[in-house]
């Protein structure tokens, strides 16, 4: 990031950490390359509202393309990812002791 590239790659930049971590630095990382060409390539939805454009893969096919407002209007694996996250987020924990 300091090396001032032309195109910053950001490949998976929060895999292997919790959750809130991750959300956190996905939200610095996009703050900090603000006004630059940043490729964030993720499996996670956090940030995806804030960039200008969404490209998304199924076995190496672009088979979505789009901002996030576009995208999650529309049937597709994006809005079907959203879905299944808000539904995760709402169900309850179950925890044996």
């Amino acid at each position: 990031m300091l090396a001032d590239f032309p195109v910053l790659v950001l490949d998976e930049p929060t895999e292997h950490l919790d959750l809130p971590t991750a959300d956190a630095l996905t939200t610095d990382l996009l703050a900090a390359t603000r006004g630059r060409a940043t490729v964030l390539i993720t499996h996670r939805l956090t940030g995806l509202d804030q960039v200008d454009e969404i490209l998304v893969l199924d076995h190496g096919r672009i088979v979505q393309r789009g901002s996030w407002e576009e995208l999650t209007t529309v049937p597709g694996p994006l809005l079907r990812t959203v879905e299944r996250e808000r539904a995760a987020a709402l169900s309850p924990i179950a925890v044996s002791v």
